[in-house]
């Protein structure tokens, strides 16, 4: 097999572990109103079902390196597969609290060390394509997110019970097992190096903490909209399917925002492309304030491609702080760390303001200011500013 046809394969193998990053998460808003008459959750306790995946996705990609050093990323990724698969099973359970919130927290922990391996397998397997590549990979995240929340509804309708459709999710992770084992062989391997009299210190480091903080606070506007769109409409009067279908048309903007906006980033300077990302972002949320009912589908989609687009060129904007695969993939773990447990927060915190308001109003007009806040941090980003002693490797550092 030529390396062309190899990693090829690979392309697809990845884009089939994308997919099992996000139904755990999208696929419950649209099905709220059942869930919660059923366990009895209160809009607090039901924010904890998206909370608790990405608190455990920053945990784990905090944890990256004694993974690393334990797990091989073969063995790793498969054993994370195989705990999406059993969260999404759990689910066939009875629709009990402590059910759902086991359910996804094991599902959060294998997403959460899946996102923390791949960027360095991107960066080591696809050197020259790598921001095409991360676009891809990004765009196979949003859009297992928006076929969770598309066809989660409509497997409820089929099914004799409706939670029932909450473990169908385990077969596509099933799948991607299956595809990943045999082709994982192929990897490049890691280089180890030697170690430093000086390691690489992130968690002092005010750039890696910024990264983690930016990341963080764009993805608490995905989080949010995940778990709290559907509920949204649904309380302006739309159906559980048209909920559920506007949450997948976002999470398509998401999908082509992702594979688009990677494919302008050739200069090393990503500030224009994250300002526009930014940008649509701002729009989304001023027309979910302002005039929700009136082209909703068109704020959906608009948002969607803005947060899409923000997803990878975040991790390229990491990565293209250290051209060593080892240093780089570190700080996105590191970033993604930090990143997704400030996201965790946010759908915890807007669950809370529902409670408190009664409605979600309060919560898109603090994301819109988070996003005004955004696009000031991101004028920071100036590439001749990056920290230079991650500029080469370790063994060479004094």
């Amino acid at each position: 097999m030529s390396q062309t046809q190899k990693q090829s394969l690979m392309l697809l193998v990845l884009v089939l572990i994308g997919l099992n990053m996000r139904p755990l998460l999208t696929s419950i808003g649209p099905l709220l109103p059942q869930l919660r008459e059923a366990s009895g959750m209160s809009f607090t306790a039901v924010s904890l079902l998206t909370a608790l995946p990405v608190v455990a996705m920053g945990v784990l990609a905090l944890a990256g390196g004694w993974v690393d050093r334990h797990i091989s990323e073969r063995n790793s990724v498969a054993l994370s597969l195989l705990a999406i698969a059993v969260g999404a099973l759990l689910r066939e359970l009875a629709p009990q609290s402590l059910v759902l919130l086991s359910s996804a927290l094991l599902g959060g922990i294998g997403i959460g060390i899946i996102q923390a391996v791949m960027p360095a397998v991107i960066k080591r397997s696809f050197q020259r394509r790598m921001p095409l590549v991360m676009g891809l990979w990004s765009a196979a995240l949003m859009g297992g997110g928006g076929l969770g929340a598309a066809l989660t509804p409509w497997l409820a309708q089929h099914s004799d019970v409706w939670h029932r459709s909450l473990a169908w999710w385990a077969l596509p992770a099933v799948i991607a097992l299956i595809g990943w084992w045999p082709q994982s062989k192929t990897l490049a391997q890691p280089i180890k190096h030697a170690v430093s009299a000086q390691p690489l210190r992130l968690h002092i480091s005010p750039r890696a903490w910024t990264l983690g903080l930016y990341f963080g606070l764009i993805n608490g506007g995905y989080t949010s909209l995940i778990a709290w769109l559907p509920p949204y409409y649904m309380q302006l009067g739309s159906s559980a399917q048209f909920s559920g279908s506007l949450l997948a048309l976002m999470t398509v903007g998401q999908a082509v925002g992702a594979l688009m906006l990677p494919m302008f980033a050739r200069r090393q300077d990503r500030r224009m492309l994250l300002l526009a990302a930014l940008m649509l972002q701002l729009i989304g949320f001023c027309g979910f304030i302002w005039m929700p009912l009136q082209m909703s589908v068109l704020w959906a989609v608009v948002c969607g491609f803005g947060l899409g687009g923000a997803f990878p060129l975040c991790l390229v904007l990491a990565l293209d702080h250290s051209p060593q695969p080892a240093i780089a993939g570190r700080l996105v773990a590191f970033m993604q760390g930090i990143g997704f447990i400030v996201a965790g927060l946010s759908p915890y915190l807007s669950g809370l303001l529902r409670s408190l308001s009664g409605n979600f109003l309060m919560d898109w007009i603090f994301h819109a200011f988070l996003v005004v806040g955004l696009m000031l941090l991101t004028l920071r980003f100036v590439p001749s500013r990056y920290p230079q002693e991650w500029a080469v490797p370790a063994i060479n550092r004094h």
